[in-house]
């Protein structure tokens, strides 16, 4: 019998925090065990971050450290050296990993998650560096691809656009009701997301509606409390949760029925994909890979970024119409069942691996 070859990948991420890149990856360790690659993710954040302990529960190693750079840098080197493939998540991996590039034997996968250019100045002295040491740069989108390439310019290294994919495993969910309408954000809550909009346009609708209307944000960042401010200051009867940080995606997806992406720019969005996933059809803004993912008007419905009145007329028209939230919610399930599973996005993962 042929001996199988067991690639050993290494998957570098800024953090564990909860995040939709940092999801991604761990659900594409639980495919890749089942393809003769032994994952680890190695994160550069602080131990005991919040996705640190699903790593352990589902067996993935995990490693992190609290040391200073310098040491940091080293113990990230020597376990790297035991590596086939080392595999990049973020641009902050990247800068940190920079000097080892030189010394690495391992082949070297770079994926851009996020469509934002990273022109600055350090940024693009960084990528300069980086292309010579980079085998294969992947992106979540073409408009990130064409962001990418317009500032920096890796023409020499291949490029292409790998959707991100998801584990088909909607959860337990009741179908939405006429009661109430339960609109719900996922992700860190900071300037590019935008979901200040999203309160915006709940003030501009109507009181009855507004009196059978829930808005649950999930996540934190900088903008929290300016969210927080917001609601208070509008003495209205909408119901405004404020979960936090919450890492379990049952209770993440049970609470809402519609999902509202307001963001400046988006990458392939993995809360779209999660949400589609478990039946909650989305409103999202009209720029990077969102249209991919939302087709308007069959998984939900797009709309002009900063377009509060687009997204409230939006709203409205699901008040007391739960059929069409399920309706498209069926949609987005069939859509991304078709389109996005994990195991068709680990494949195209593991070709350039064994390349």
């Amino acid at each position: 019998m042929e001996d199988i070859v067991v690639l050993k990948v290494a998957h570098i991420v800024g953090s564990l925090k909860i995040g939709g890149a940092e999801r991604f990856v761990i659900d594409l360790c639980e495919v890749q065990k089942n393809n003769s690659i032994q994952p680890v993710i190695i994160s550069l954040g602080k131990p005991g971050e919040a996705l640190e302990a699903e790593c352990r529960k589902l067996n993935t190693p995990v490693y992190s450290y609290q040391n200073a750079l310098v040491i940091k840098l080293l113990k990230v080197y020597f376990l790297l050296k035991n590596f086939t493939v080392v595999h990049i998540h973020t641009p902050h991996a990247l800068k940190f990993l920079s000097p080892l590039l030189p010394l690495l034997t391992a082949k070297i996968i770079y994926t851009r998650h996020g469509a934002a250019p990273l022109a600055g100045p350090h940024w693009i002295k960084l990528h300069k560096k980086a292309n010579a040491y980079t085998n294969t740069i992947t992106f979540v989108s073409q408009e990130g691809l064409d962001n990418f390439q317009k500032t920096h310019h890796w023409h020499n290294v291949p490029n292409l656009v790998i959707d991100n994919g998801v584990l088909i495993k909607p959860i337990d969910k009741k179908l939405a009701t006429s009661n109430r309408l339960r609109i719900g954000s996922v992700g860190r809550i900071i300037p590019l997301k935008n979901q200040i909009a999203l309160l915006r346009a709940a003030s501009m609708l109507p009181m009855s509606l507004q009196e059978n209307l829930e808005l649950h944000f999930y996540g934190d960042g900088e903008c929290l409390s300016k969210l927080q401010d917001y609601n208070a200051k509008q003495n209205w009867p909408v119901k405004v949760f404020f979960h936090g940080m919450v890492n379990d995606r049952n209770v993440i997806y049970s609470s809402f029925d519609i999902l509202a992406v307001t963001s400046e720019t988006e990458g392939l969005s993995m809360v779209i994909i999660e949400a589609m996933a478990n039946k909650i059809p989305t409103l999202a803004t009209n720029v990077g890979g969102n249209p991919k993912l939302v087709i308007d008007g069959q998984t939900g419905y797009l709309f002009e970024y900063n377009d509060d009145e687009k997204l409230a007329k939006l709203l409205n028209s699901f008040a007391d119409n739960s059929h069409l939230i399920n309706e498209l919610g069926e949609q987005a399930f069939s859509y991304i069942k078709s389109n996005f599973s994990l195991e068709a996005t680990a494949k195209k993962y593991d070709e350039l691996y064994q390349g």
